[in-house]
């Protein structure tokens, strides 16, 4: 595709989804639908990454989809594209969870592949460091931690974060920043700690 083309579509990608908020701001139930289509894997990616268990996970995507559905007539059209207020909701969902539980811990066994052909020990291994780095950034100021998995797990744009966050993009790419080098501290010790 050429770059018209590519810029094309996401302009008619991005009106379609205004028109579906604005209908769902209307009451339209089909539209909040679709909406929910569009955006429950990147919305149950992103909790899962911040809570680390699939119940937990399913549950939370299911509330923050409640809490937006209730709160969708306040929304407002800003920079931040819809999918940025869905994940601000969602942080904030995870925020009163972790409240909630304290320190509960879950165990969350993912069964191994079977497909043929992988390795079962470079899979294991590649788990277990996908585990290190989430386990790091859940060590991060929850602001950093929100700038981080916005930015390299849901791949949002600086705009977008910046607007979710209310903060400059100049704010953010330092918050990020301090987030990079925080995670460079702690994890050769996940590392090393194997």
């Amino acid at each position: 595709m050429q770059l018209d083309e590519v810029q094309k579509d996401e302009a008619d990608s991005q009106n379609a989804e205004r028109g579906l908020v604005d209908a769902a701001i209307a009451g339209e139930v089909q539209a909040f639908a679709a909406l929910y289509d569009r955006y429950l894997g990147r919305v149950y990616r992103y909790v899962y990454y911040l809570v680390g268990t699939r119940p937990d996970a399913e549950d939370l995507t299911q509330e923050v989809f409640l809490r937006a559905w209730r709160a969708i007539a306040r929304y407002q059209h800003t920079k931040a594209s819809f999918v940025a207020w869905l994940l601000t909701i969602a942080h904030n969902a995870a925020i009163s969870f972790f409240r909630r539980t304290k320190e509960t811990t879950h165990l969350d066994w993912d069964i191994a592949s079977a497909e043929p052909g992988v390795n079962p020990e470079a899979e294991a291994l590649a788990s277990y460091d996908r585990e290190s780095v989430r386990q790091a950034v859940k060590r991060l100021k929850p602001e950093q931690q929100q700038v981080i998995v916005m930015r390299f797990v849901e791949d949002l744009e600086y705009a977008d974060i910046a607007a979710a966050l209310g903060k400059s993009e100049g704010n953010l790419r330092v918050i990020q920043h301090r987030a990079l080098t925080e995670l460079r501290r702690l994890l050769p010790r996940e590392v090393d700690s194997r």
